[in-house]
């Protein structure tokens, strides 16, 4: 779907010629020529992206861009100051206010455009940043699947998910719960530095689920070697009681009282070159399907698609 872009500008053939420019670079275009016309337009049309006039009547651009910036509702969308106010005042004063970027008339078509897509590209990305492990999300995942497969690569996708998660949440806290998927998230990183390669991926579905994509070759390498970096750091986050017994006590969804291990990583490895992916709702099927399985092993496994690998301290074929 294409991004909209709001025009603010009292020179009509202005309004008129950038309309034209964004529509031939694939843009909506909605206009306002005045301010109030400008803040009323972004309520009802909720564009992507603001291009705004610094002097008009009726409420010129600076004080339009206050407004927004005051909204809590419209503090990230992007605004540019397009404007023939050049002195550096201006400048500063409009980028003090939350202006993402500040162009001048006139101008050039293509500085013009790169700037702005830029700076939708940085929203993009920004927006599907998971905020706790600072890694993509969904949206960022599902893009790097559907890209391998429409250019026919074969690859594999790693399902990471923790087990007794939960009980562990519950019984330790929040804070200490974000701490573990801190952990996750750097252990991860940390093995793809070491073993992976430069086109590996790595993701933050939610919660604490977590997505690597590699090359096939790779995939067990990388399962294992993280188990390791994680069997070997998790144990951190437990009293000394807990680390003894070997479990915790916890509630169990229901609400009853039970024992559960120490936290343990499932991992679920989906080739394409076992079968054909023609999808990212496919690949994920089917990851899903497999990490059932790979949570049988109380201890951290990982479950190849049509083979099975167990780890306990050194790998195994089962």
């Amino acid at each position: 779907m294409a991004f909209k872009i709001l025009v603010v500008d009292d020179e009509m053939l202005l309004r008129e010629m950038l309309s034209d420019i964004f529509k031939m670079a694939g843009y909506n275009v909605v206009t306002a020529e005045n301010g109030k016309e400008g803040l009323e337009k972004i309520e009802s049309e909720r564009p992507d992206f603001v291009v705004l006039d610094g002097s008009m009547p009726v409420m010129d651009g600076f004080e339009v861009l206050k407004k927004i910036r005051e909204n809590p509702k419209l503090i990230n969308l992007p605004v540019m100051m397009f404007t023939a106010l050049s002195g550096e005042a201006e400048q500063i004063k409009g980028l003090s206010l939350g202006a993402d970027d500040y162009i001048t008339k006139p101008f050039k078509t293509p500085v013009l455009l790169m700037k702005i897509k830029n700076i939708l590209d940085r929203k993009k990305k920004s927006l599907d940043v998971n905020p706790l492990t600072a890694l993509p999300g969904n949206v960022s995942i599902r893009e790097n699947v559907e890209k391998r497969v429409s250019e026919k690569k074969s690859f594999s996708l790693l399902y990471i998910d923790l087990s007794n998660f939960k009980s562990f949440n519950d019984k330790y806290g929040f804070d200490t719960g974000d701490d573990v998927i801190k952990f996750t998230a750097d252990a991860l990183q940390n093995t793809i530095k070491k073993y992976g390669v430069e086109s590996d991926f790595v993701g933050h579905v939610g919660g604490d689920d977590f997505v690597v994509i590699t090359e096939t070759d790779n995939s067990i390498l990388l399962a294992d070697r993280f188990i390791k970096e994680f069997d070997g750091g998790i144990t951190k986050f437990y009293n000394e009681e807990d680390l003894k017994n070997g479990f915790i006590i916890s509630k169990d969804r229901n609400g009853d009282t039970q024992q559960f291990p120490i936290m343990a990583v499932s991992i679920s490895i989906i080739t394409t070159t076992m079968s054909d992916i023609e999808d990212f709702a496919e690949i994920s099927k089917r990851a899903a399907e497999l990490k059932k399985v790979a949570k049988k092993n109380p201890k951290s496994s990982y479950v190849f698609e049509k083979r099975k690998f167990f780890r306990e301290g050194t790998s195994e074929t089962a």
